[in-house]
């Protein structure tokens, strides 16, 4: 048997906040959320990756190999 909760469920509106928090906490929180958040994302390059996430995500070595004659001494 699964048990189930009834919880009463807070309207998530912008009126429903406002009117529990007021208008001056949710303007500052809203420009602290725009102001924190920063610039724009940088855009996603593969090439900086080290090769192990490379190979994690499916990709092969940003390099090829060594020969292996240059490893011998």
């Amino acid at each position: 048997m699964i048990q189930t909760l009834q919880r009463p469920s807070d309207a998530f509106t912008i009126e429903a906040t406002i009117a529990k928090f007021g208008a001056g906490k949710v303007l500052r929180a809203a420009l602290f959320a725009l102001i924190a958040r920063g610039g724009k994302p940088r855009p996603l390059d593969a090439g900086q990756l080290s090769d192990h996430l490379r190979r994690d995500i499916g990709l092969g070595p940003a390099e090829p190999p060594p020969e292996p004659w240059s490893m011998m001494r």
